[in-house]
């Protein structure tokens, strides 16, 4: 007699050998929305003093620890496997970004490591003494279809709807800043893009 596999968390095939991964994530994938708080841009020296904007709102930090029991319930590693993997990739990624090497993970983005420094008068008086700090620097993978639309990783098919009841709202209203916290990272370019972190309820949707 056959037995059924009862229903709920389906677990997805594991590739052996180079076999590659092609049968869909996106399917087992629960997209929420990304949440932004609307702030008031009050700053005096600002052209656009009065207005209002949106800015990203964090309601959650996931771990190394829950994304592992996230992955493990959507295959048939266990979450001690994926968790030595993680860390060892941590691990490895370091040692090439301090190498000077640029890492490059294919679907997910690349890594190299941005340096800054004082400036000198001339060239021959600059030293390893005027380098004043180094950054991480990521930018996800881009994909460019057929017919010329253009894609990042992660940001595909995102939803965003508006965090209502915010805890700090006002602050936001007097200061016309945006609250970062850690030194954003930033990609190439040089631009930066930092949310904000915070607890809010009720959804609204938004755009």
């Amino acid at each position: 007699m056959l037995r059924k596999r009862p229903l709920g968390k389906r677990r997805l095939p594991v590739p052996s050998g180079d076999k590659k991964m092609n049968f869909p994530l996106e399917k087992y994938i629960t997209i929420m929305a990304v949440y932004y708080k609307v702030y008031q841009n009050n700053n005096p020296h600002n052209p656009n003093k009065g207005n209002w904007y949106a800015r990203a709102a964090m309601i959650d930090t996931d771990t190394t620890e829950t994304l592992a029991k996230s992955i493990m319930e959507k295959c048939t590693v266990n979450e001690a496997d994926v968790l030595a993997v993680i860390k060892a990739l941590v691990g490895e990624i370091t040692r090439s970004l301090q190498s000077s090497h640029r890492v490059k993970l294919p679907g997910f983005g690349t890594f190299k490591i941005g340096i800054t420094s004082s400036g000198a008068p001339s060239r021959d008086k600059f030293s390893v003494a005027n380098i004043t700090g180094a950054h991480v620097l990521f930018q996800p993978e881009l994909k460019i279809s057929a017919n010329g639309t253009r894609t990042r990783t992660f940001l595909t098919g995102t939803r965003v709807k508006e965090l209502i009841n915010y805890e700090g709202l006002a602050d936001d209203a007097d200061s016309g800043k945006s609250d970062a916290g850690d030194k954003p990272a930033t990609d190439d370019s040089g631009k930066s893009d930092a949310g904000d972190s915070g607890k809010g309820t009720s959804p609204q949707e938004g755009v």
